[in-house]
């Protein structure tokens, strides 16, 4: 019997006292790892990607969009994406908690200037563009919140002064959105997310494609359309690449042996896992594992 719980990519922060994740992207390496880079997959918090250098490809549902130096993506909560680097470049995504904008639990700022627009399922993303005079204030709110996150020496107050600016960046952000166009959500948004939900809950056990559609209540067929429309992949590659993808986090941190970590992501044998994870990462999960961990 398949789940259907859907499985976000995780906030390691989430529980904490300051639950700000800002991953640092460069060079096709990202700084603190997560199961989400690289890879199709949402998440519960809304985030804002920022270009410092070279030129990012992200995708939104089946949408894409080529970002450059100073440009910014905001994508919102549980919307499915994808960011890939369209040559070597330098981006900071910040993947921020509602809490975190909303003051205090059961403000008006909370019901009126969060939650109206990150629980509207027709907002998906919204560009911020540095050619575009009218989003200057927002960019330039969010160039102080980068430069203020990464400076090398921390004054007293940190987390307070970062929670400042976030709320800057907010306000000028959401005083932009007034004249956004409504449109109407897709079913097939939702389809798509739960297919990849029942992939993502059950890719350690055997599963097929009829699996996958029954569990999804849908025929094989558009099972089968949906994903070549929205992941340009079979269910069959992306489940494959999904362990490939699992298990490089299991080589960087824990110490399980790579025997142990091909029969945990669901292949049947060692060769097999091997084969594949050259065949995606050119090079062997030994290697892998040795490299970056000593990245």
């Amino acid at each position: 019997m398949f789940t259907e719980a859907p499985v976000y990519s995780h906030n390691p922060y989430h529980t904490t006292q300051f639950p700000l994740l800002v991953l640092n992207v460069k060079n096709r390496t990202c700084i603190p790892f997560n199961e989400g880079f690289q890879i199709l997959h949402w998440h519960d918090e809304v985030q804002f990607v920022y270009i410092l250098k070279g030129i990012v490809c992200v995708k939104i549902y089946d949408e894409e969009f080529n970002l450059q130096e100073n440009d910014c993506i905001f994508i919102n909560r549980t919307v499915l994406h994808h960011i890939t680097e369209k040559e070597d470049c330098h981006y900071h995504s910040y993947i921020i908690p509602a809490r975190m904008l909303s003051f205090f639990s059961g403000s008006i700022m909370e019901h009126d200037d969060v939650g109206a627009i990150i629980n509207n399922p027709t907002f998906t993303h919204y560009l911020l563009c540095s050619d575009n005079l009218t989003h200057s204030s927002a960019l330039n709110q969010i160039r102080l919140l980068d430069k203020l996150y990464f400076q090398d020496r921390k004054y007293e107050h940190h987390e307070y002064r970062l929670s400042i600016q976030l709320s800057k960046v907010w306000l000028e952000f959401i005083s932009l959105l007034h004249d956004r166009k409504e449109v109407s959500p897709s079913k097939n948004y939702q389809r798509i997310r739960a297919i990849i939900s029942i992939i993502h809950a059950n890719y350690k056990q055997p599963i097929s494609i009829q699996d996958i559609a029954n569990a999804a209540h849908i025929s094989k067929t558009e099972c089968l359309r949906c994903f070549q429309k929205f992941v340009h992949d079979s269910p069959y590659q992306y489940l494959l690449k999904y362990r490939l993808h699992m298990s490089t986090s299991l080589l960087i941190a824990t110490e399980m042996s790579i025997t142990d970590i091909a029969l945990a992501v669901g292949f049947h044998s060692i060769s097999s896992y091997i084969k594949y994870f050259k065949i995606y990462y050119q090079t062997t999960p030994y290697k892998y594992r040795i490299e970056n961990k000593s990245t």
